[in-house]
C-alpha cells in the first residue's frame, strides 16, 4: 500500500505565556545550598553565584557547562523555573549525564578523569518532570523544554518519570506539541526495567482506529487536514511500535497485529517488533492466517477489510472486490521467523484463490500468493518442495503463480528432482518468457550437472547469433540515422531562436502590436516546422533504433543464460565443501571470469558490470548451498556477517537468507555485526529496503538469543 508522505510538523512560535503553576505535590523551587563565596574561575560556586546577575548569567551558564560539576544542577533548575530558558535546562541535562573516564578526559573534566562522573539524574528529575507537566502548546519554548526533558528522562530510566511521560504521550496529537509527544514515546521505549507497565500503556496508543485516510478525500482542500491528522497518527503509532520493539513487550502482540491491518503503512516497523517478540507473535500469526484469530476476524468484519469498495468507499456492494489482506500480511511476517512450523499453514493458504492484497487508487497490489512464496523461500524447508513442484507442473495454473512456484522451488529443493522438466521449459522457444526465465534460474540454482551448462550455452548462442545479426543490421543503418540528426539539430536551433526573439519582442516596451503579432506568427510557423522535423527524424531513425534495441535485448538474454553457468560451475567445483562455498564471498570480477572462462569463450568482451553479475551469481548459489546445510556451515557465520555490509543487493540478500539457517543461537555477534551493516548503509537511499530486511534479521537474532531485555 502506498505510504502517505507527510512532512514533519513545523513548530510555529505563537508568543510566550506565563509559566503554569507546578503540581500540588511538587516543590515550587529547589533551593541550592548557598555557594561558598569564591572568585576561583575553576570552581562551580564562583559561577553559581553569578546566575542571579542578568549581566553575568549567560557566561555563568557556559562556564558551568564547561566545568561539568553536577553541583550546578539545582541552581540551574531554579533559574530555568524563573526564566524558562531552554539553555539552562539543556546545561542541567548535560551535567546530570554520566561520563566514563575517557569521556571526562576528552572534555577536560579533570576531577572525573580517574573515576568518571556518576549520573545525577535524581537531582535533575524534578525539573525534567516539571518541564513535562508544564507543557504549553501555545509556548514554543515550553514545547522545546518538554522535548529535551523527555529525551533526557529516556536516558535516565527513572520510575517516577513514567507517568509524566505517559501523560504527554497520551495527549491528542497536535502539531504544536507533536515533537514532544514523539520524544515522550521514545523515552518510554527505553524503560526496559518497567516494561510490564509501560508495554500495555504503549499498546493502548496503537490499539485505535486511524483517522480518515487522505485517499478518501473528495477534494484537495479536504485532503490537506486529513493528511495532517493521518500523518501525525502514523508518526505517533510508528514511534509507539518502535518503543514496543525496544521493550520486546510480548503482552502487546494482539495490538501490534491489529495495527498491521489498520495501518499497513507501518508494516516495516511492525515486522521488526513482532519478530523481536518471538514465539508468541509467530503463534498469533499462525492463528491469523488460519482464520482463527478472534480479534483480527472481528476487526475485518467491523471495518470490512476483506473487500475493496473504492478509495472513497463509494462502490455498491455488488461492485466491491475481494482482497487477500489478511493472508498477505500474515504470510509476509511469518517468513521473518524462519520457522519450519509455519510451512503447513502457508501451504494451506496457498490453496486459496489468489486475490490482490489491496488496491491503491483503484490499482491492484500483489496477491497473497506472492507473500506466501516469499515466506516459503525464507524458511527454506524441504517439506515445501513436493507441493511446489505439483503446483508448477499443473497445466491449469496461471502463468504468474506457476513462475513464482518455480522460482521458490529452488530455495526448498534438496536435490535435482524436477530439473529435467524445468530445463525443457527453459529451452522451449514457444513457452512464456516469464516462465522460461524462472525455469532457467531454478535449474541454475539446483543443478550440479555439466549437461545443464551445455544447455545454457546452447540457448545463449542462439541469442548471441540473433544479437550479432541485429547489430550488423543496426550498423548498416547507423549512417542514415546520424544523417537525420543534422536537419533536426538545425531546426531545433531555429526553434529556440524564434522563442527567444518572441520573448524579447514581447518584453520590449517599444514593440508595436504588429511587431509582436509578427514575432508570434513567426515563432508559431517555426514551431510547427519543428514538430514536423521531429516526426520526420523519428521515422528516419526508427530502423536503426529498432535494430539497436533488438541487438541489446538479445545480448541481455544471452548474458542471462551465460551468467547462470557461474551458478552451476561453483556447485560442480565445491560439491559438498562448505569452506569452498564460503570462500566465494572474497570473489572478485576478474577471478569470477577466470572460473567460467572454460565455458564462456567470449568472456574477454564482457563489461565490468557483466562480470560483476558472475560474482553475484556465484555468491548467490554459494549462500543457498550453505543455508541448505544448516548448522554444518555454522563455522562460517562470521564470514557471512562481515560480508553483510555489502551494498550489493543480490549479495546481501543472499547472505541474509542464509544466516538464520546456519548461525547457532544465541548469537550476540550476529546482532552487533548486523547493526554495523545497517550503520554502514545509513543515509543511502538505494539501500532503504535492504536495510529494512537487515533490521528484521537483526531482530530475529535479538530474540533468538541476542541482547534480550
Amino acid at each position: 500500500m502506498q505510504l502517505v508522505r507527510w512532512l514533519p510538523v513545523v513548530l510555529i512560535a505563537c508568543g510566550g505565556s506565563k509559566p503554569a503553576s507546578p503540581p500540588a505535590n511538587r516543590t515550587t523551587t529547589v533551593e541550592a545550598a548557598p555557594p561558598t563565596r569564591s572568585k576561583d574561575p575553576y570552581q562551580a560556586a564562583t559561577w553559581i553565584a553569578k546566575l542571579g546577575d542578568p549581566r553575568e548569567r549567560e557566561r555563568a551558564i557556559t562556564e558551568l557547562e564547561q566545568l561539568g560539576d553536577p553541583a550546578a544542577i539545582e541552581p540551574l533548575g531554579k533559574l530555568w523555573i524563573e526564566d524558562r530558558s531552554v539553555r539552562s535546562l539543556q546545561v542541567l541535562i548535560s551535567l546530570a549525564r554520566p561520563l566514563t573516564p575517557d569521556e571526562a578526559k576528552a572534555r577536560f573534566f579533570t576531577d572525573y578523569e580517574a573515576t568518571g562522573r556518576p549520573a545525577s539524574w535524581q537531582r535533575a528529575q524534578p525539573f525534567l518532570i516539571r518541564a513535562l507537566t508544564d507543557l504549553d502548546p501555545a509556548n514554543p519554548r515550553s514545547v522545546d523544554a518538554a522535548t529535551k526533558a523527555a529525551d533526557a528522562l529516556g536516558e535516565a530510566r527513572l520510575p517516577d518519570a513514567i507517568e509524566p511521560l505517559l501523560a504527554v504521550a497520551r495527549r491528542t496529537p497536535d502539531k504544536k506539541t507533536f515533537q514532544a509527544q514523539i520524544s515522550a514515546v521514545r523515552a518510554l521505549g527505553r524503560q526496559i526495567e518497567f516494561k510490564a507497565s509501560v508495554g500495555p500503556a504503549l499498546g493502548k496508543l496503537i490499539d485505535v482506529d486511524p483517522p480518515r485516510h487522505p485517499r478518501a478525500a473528495k477534494s484537495k482542500e479536504e485532503a490537506r487536514p486529513l493528511e495532517e491528522r493521518f500523518g501525525m497518527h502514523l508518526a505517533i503509532s510508528g514511534a509507539s511500535i518502535n518503543a514496543l520493539g525496544a521493550l520486546q513487550a510480548t503482552t502487546e502482540t494482539t495490538a501490534l497485529i491489529l495495527a498491521l491491518y489498520r495501518t499497513p503503512e507501518l508494516t516495516s516497523q511492525i515486522r521488526r517488533t513482532l519478530v523481536g517478540i518471538g514465539a508468541p507473535a509467530r503463534d498469533a500469526l499462525l492463528d491469523v492466517i488460519a482464520g482463527k484469530h478472534a480479534a483480527v476476524e472481528k476487526l475485518f468484519t467491523a471495518n470490512k477489510l476483506g473487500r475493496y469498495c473504492g478509495d472513497k468507499d463509494e462502490l455498491p456492494d455488488a461492485q466491491c472486490m475481494r482482497v487477500s489482506m489478511r493472508d498477505f500480511y500474515a504470510a509476509l511476517l511469518l517468513g521473518d521467523f524462519h520457522d519450519p512450523r509455519a510451512v503447513p499453514a502457508l501451504l494451506d493458504a496457498l490453496q486459496r484463490p489468489a486475490a490482490p492484497a489491496y488496491y491503491a487508487d483503484d490499482t491492484p497490489g500483489p496477491t497473497q500468493h506472492r507473500a506466501i512464496f516469499d515466506a516459503l523461500r525464507k524458511v527454506g524447508t524441504p517439506e515445501a518442495a513436493a507441493p511446489l513442484r505439483a503446483m508448477w507442473m499443473d497445466r491449469k495454473l496461471d502463468i504468474a503463480s506457476k513462475a513464482a512456484a518455480i522460482e521458490t522451488y529452488a530455495f526448498v529443493a534438496r536435490d535435482a528432482t524436477g530439473r529435467a522438466e524445468l530445463a525443457k521449459i527453459a529451452a522451449d522457444n514457444s513457452a512464456n518468457d516469464e516462465l522460461r526465465q524462472a525455469a532457467a534460474s531454478t535449474v541454475a540454482r539446483i543443478s550440479t550437472d555439466k549437461a545443464d551448462i551445455s544447455l545454457f550455452l546452447k540457448l545463449a548462442d542462439k541469442y548471441l547469433d540473433a544479437s550479432a545479426k541485429k547489430r550488423k543490421e543496426a550498423d548498416a543503418k547507423q549512417a542514415a540515422a546520424e544523417a537525420a540528426e543534422r536537419p533536426l539539430a538545425a531546426m531545433k536551433q531555429q526553434h529556440e531562436a524564434s522563442k527567444a526573439a518572441l520573448e524579447l519582442t514581447a518584453k520590449d516596451p517599444n514593440s508595436t502590436t504588429d511587431a509582436i503579432k509578427q514575432a508570434t506568427a513567426s515563432a508559431r510557423r517555426i514551431s510547427d516546422a519543428y514538430q514536423i522535423a521531429k516526426r520526420t527524424h523519428k521515422e528516419a531513425t526508427r530502423p536503426f533504433r529498432d535494430a539497436d534495441m533488438a541487438a541489446k535485448a538479445y545480448l541481455g538474454f544471452a548474458r542471462m543464460f551465460q551468467t547462470h553457468v557461474a551458478r552451476i560451475e561453483v556447485a560442480i567445483r565445491c560439491k559438498a565443501d562448505v569452506d569452498c562455498y564460503a570462500s566465494s564471498l572474497q570473489l572478485q570480477p576478474a577471478q569470477a571470469a577466470t572460473q567460467v572462462s572454460t565455458y564462456l569463450k567470449d568472456i574477454s568482451t564482457w563489461s565490468s558490470d557483466e562480470k560483476l553479475g558472475l560474482v553475484e551469481a556465484t555468491i548467490e548459489r554459494s549462500m543457498l548451498e550453505l543455508g541448505k546445510r544448516g548448522s554444518a556451515a555454522s563455522k562460517h557465520t562470521d564470514a557471512l556477517l562481515d560480508a553483510a555490509r555489502s551494498d550489493n543487493r543480490v549479495i546481501r540478500q543472499s547472505i541474509l537468507l542464509a544466516l538464520p539457517k546456519i548461525a547457532k543461537v544465541p548469537c550476540t555477534e550476529c546482532v552487533a555485526k548486523l547493526e554495523a551493516a545497517m550503520a554502514a548503509g545509513e543515509g543511502k537511499v538505494s539501500l532503504g529496503d535492504l536495510n529494512t530486511e537487515t533490521a528484521i534479521v537483526r531482530a530475529y537474532f535479538l530474540r533468538a538469543g541476542g541482547r534480550v531485555p
